[in-house]
């Protein structure tokens, strides 16, 4: 199986920022060249933060953008996220019966749960008990091979700053019981702190990576501000099949030129 992870779109309109004033390009393009190189992927999951602010004219924009992709999407959402607007708005949204934009999508490889971390007003993340119930029932009834897919990592990461707006420490917990009790999760992937990072929590792989606007920079040290830095975008290409997954991290912007280094016969 190949499958696209893209995250933190942060698309805008009519935002003079530099940092947002190119995030719509840079998805198109990213978007461009999945689509020319990797068109063949299963599926791409979007972990959320979307747009940039929620506004319907923002939603409008990304929803034009993500149609773009010649593979299936699935998207969900981030602390810059709005859910009312997200439904209303986005094809790759769907809503479960207690209203959280939640998924269970078979695959080739398994189960994918893509989970709703939204909490309204903060940035950081949430897992209610209603949410946690979805999870605990579709592992339940699943005993093969499940991919997690969250936009807070349940877990600090050492980034300091975005650790404090990470998911709610108790909600983390429980989780990760839940997906320990149930033994199959073949990875977790993630999104909200714009660097590539991947390791092992509660015996799982993860991985994250950049996203379409400014990165954050490797500080483990500032806890009350985030620290920003100019990195390449990047998506994730993941390649899985019965005896590994690979996550190859693409810096995609890095091959808009092309500069000879010389002969290499010297």
């Amino acid at each position: 199986m190949k499958l696209i992870h893209l995250t933190d779109l942060h698309i805008a309109v009519n935002r003079p920022e530099p940092a947002l004033a190119g995030t719509a390009d840079r998805t198109r393009q990213a978007i461009a060249e999945i689509n020319a190189l990797h068109g063949d992927a299963e599926l791409c999951i979007i972990t959320g933060d979307i747009v940039a602010d929620p506004d319907p004219a923002s939603y409008d924009l990304a929803q034009d953008i993500i149609s773009e992709l010649s593979m299936p999407t699935v998207g969900l959402l981030g602390n810059h996220d709005d859910r009312d607007m997200a439904r209303r708005q986005l094809s790759c949204v769907a809503e479960t019966s207690d209203g959280f934009l939640q998924q269970a999508i078979p695959t080739s490889r398994g189960l994918f749960l893509t989970l709703d971390t939204l909490a309204e007003g903060t940035h950081a993340g949430m897992l209610c008990d209603k949410r946690l119930e979805w999870v605990s029932q579709h592992l339940s009834a699943h005993p093969g091979p499940v991919w997690i897919f969250m936009h807070h990592a349940p877990f600090a990461t050492g980034l300091a700053a975005m650790d404090s707006i990470g998911l709610d420490r108790d909600a983390a917990n429980k989780l990760g019981d839940l997906l320990t009790k149930h033994g199959n999760v073949a990875h977790l992937f993630f999104g909200h702190y714009h660097r590539p990072m991947s390791g092992v929590w509660r015996g799982i792989p993860f991985s994250s990576h950049r996203s379409m606007m400014l990165q954050c920079a490797l500080d483990l040290v500032t806890e009350h501000e985030v620290n920003a830095i100019y990195e390449e975008p990047q998506y994730a290409v993941v390649l899985a099949d019965d005896e590994r997954t690979v996550v190859h991290y693409h810096d995609f912007a890095a091959n808009a030129v092309r500069v000879s280094m010389g002969s290499a016969s010297g």
